[in-house]
């Protein structure tokens, strides 16, 4: 009898064990450490991508390097009349350096960046993905893989209009988070668009110089 109850002990404990390690962490938890952790971050490579339509959103996708002092290089496929256009940009001192498909580079104001696209709001403590990481709402996470966490969430419309402009509501997020570092984030406004921002080689060093 006395050895019928230790095996029973044992396998309850061993059941318990397993269920606790397969419980998903809260997602509220993993969103507020990882908006911790994306405040720290000095720089990262980006790619973005828009699926569908933006209302005063032309880029179509762009990839790039940025810093957390607003420097940043890279191209971007813009919407123009119709036509779809690659072009290069730097950013750095306070202005912007420009490079359509002709010709050289063109120096505007650093300002003018938002009216395609700002880069510069993803490492933005109060505009970019740290504060949209902050303050989402309903987070629940959804899977565990790779070493990391996928969270969905709803981000208010006013937050997340400083990341991608042109939210008209508040927006469906899927975050992929790994190392407290988000690595992925897919916004899907109520129209059908999506727009995906992916991050890589955090706080990796890099290079940015005016052209000449």
């Amino acid at each position: 009898m006395f050895r019928r109850r230790v095996l029973v002990g044992a396998l309850a404990l061993l059941l318990a064990g397993c269920t606790s390690s397969g419980e998903l962490p809260a997602g509220s938890d993993l969103l507020g450490e990882s908006a911790a952790a994306m405040r720290s971050v000095s720089s990262t490579h980006f790619t973005i991508e828009v699926d569908g339509e933006l209302p005063d959103v032309t880029v179509k996708d762009a990839e790039g390097d940025l810093d957390a002092e607003g420097r940043s290089k890279g191209r971007a496929k813009v919407e123009q009349f119709g036509q779809l256009l690659e072009v290069e940009y730097v950013l750095v001192g306070g202005d912007l350096y420009f490079k359509g498909p002709t010709g050289g580079f063109t120096k505007l104001p650093a300002a003018l960046a938002g009216q395609v696209y700002d880069p510069t709001a993803i490492l933005d403590p109060d505009r970019g993905v740290a504060k949209v990481l902050a303050d989402a709402k309903d987070a629940k996470t959804v899977s565990a893989e790779d070493g990391g966490h996928v969270v969905e969430a709803t981000v208010p419309k006013d937050v997340a209009a400083g990341l991608v402009p042109g939210i008209g509501g508040d927006v469906k997020a899927t975050f992929t988070l790994k190392d407290d570092k988000v690595t992925n984030a897919v916004f899907e406004p109520a129209n059908g668009a999506k727009v995906t921002i992916a991050l890589t080689d955090l706080n990796k060093a890099f290079t940015v110089a005016p052209p000449t």
